[in-house]
């Protein structure tokens, strides 16, 4: 394969360009298949490579020889909700093509303090491989600052669920879908950012101790993404239990003051009926009370066993 041709220069706001000494940092935002075509002319690039800067959904670095193609994905939240970036770089010998969303404002400020300043173009701009890691470094510090809200989430969940006054589920389960959506994003980039050492061979500087200090902070978000996952299930099923024994509470309630009324219910049912029973219609001897001295009595008969059953009921610890 021949050495690929200068970047195009096009001017516009989504195509700039910065060049520092040999090295030429093309950066398009909101890559369309107009930037594409012209990337293919200009460069040679692939056009499955090409073809994934739109629309690829599969984390990768894959060394095609004079350039190394890398394609990641990093999170960005925004009203409340977790979603997917893609980022896709071309990494040559003397230049570097970013493409990314608008909405990254991290590469597109990188972009601009390059261009503005010589000093710090001077010091970012030493070689591709080692541009290409402080943008991928900035992306992964991004990363961070979501996780502090994610965490801050949890926080606010742990000090109410352990409370066990009222279910929360629905928290609970929008902080599942956020950590459960960040997993997706953050284990590719686990797997795959150790392959940017791929770009050293881009670099007469040994780039390994960067490469590692990414690789080891993709490990770090990683492993705190799965310390979410285990505190989200336990609030889960804290939460689940005690929406159990909350309603077995009830239940429990329930059954005991169902069963306190059966004797009167009984009792009730037995002198509803339209025949004279002792006590009934006829006072008879019962007349302490004049004419509600039946009525007195049966009561009294009702709750005779009613408090029998509360006291042996509290003695064998139902409630």
């Amino acid at each position: 394969m021949a050495n690929p041709a200068p970047a195009p220069t096009v001017s516009g706001e989504k195509f700039q360009s910065v060049v520092d000494g040999k090295l030429k940092w093309v950066d398009i935002t909101d890559p369309t298949s107009a930037d594409m075509a012209a990337l293919g002319r200009d460069y040679g690039f692939h056009p499955l490579d090409l073809e994934d800067c739109l629309a690829g959904k599969v984390t990768k670095v894959e060394d095609h020889g004079e350039h190394v193609f890398i394609l990641l994905h990093f999170p960005e939240e925004g009203a409340g909700i977790i979603t997917s970036n893609r980022i896709a770089m071309f990494l040559g010998k003397d230049y570097l093509v970013t493409l990314h969303p608008g909405s990254i404002r991290v590469i597109s400020d990188l972009f601009r303090l390059c261009s503005v300043d010589e000093k710090k173009r001077t010091e970012i701009m030493k070689s591709s491989p080692y541009l290409a890691y402080e943008i991928i470094d900035k992306m992964v510090d991004s990363i961070f600052l979501i996780l502090e809200d994610v965490q801050g989430s949890l926080d606010d969940l742990e000090a109410v669920v352990f409370e066990e006054k009222k279910s929360f589920s629905t928290p609970i389960n929008q902080a599942r879908r956020q950590i459960a959506r960040l997993r997706r994003i953050v284990v590719p980039l686990r797997l795959y950012v150790p392959d940017l050492s791929k770009a050293q061979k881009f670099s007469d500087e040994n780039l390994a101790i960067y490469f590692s200090d990414v690789n080891h902070k993709v490990s770090n978000i990683s492993g705190t993404v799965d310390e979410m996952k285990e505190m989200v299930e336990i609030y889960k099923d804290t939460d689940f239990v005690t929406s159990s024994n909350r309603t077995n509470d009830v239940l429990s309630l329930l059954t005991i003051l169902f069963t306190l009324t059966i004797p009167a219910t009984l009792l009730s049912s037995i002198y509803g009926m339209n025949i004279p029973l002792p006590g009934g219609l006829d006072t008879g001897p019962l007349e302490f009370a004049g004419p509600y001295s039946s009525f007195l009595v049966i009561v009294i008969i009702m709750l005779i066993p009613s408090i029998i059953m509360v006291w042996y009921f509290r003695r064998a610890g139902w409630f």
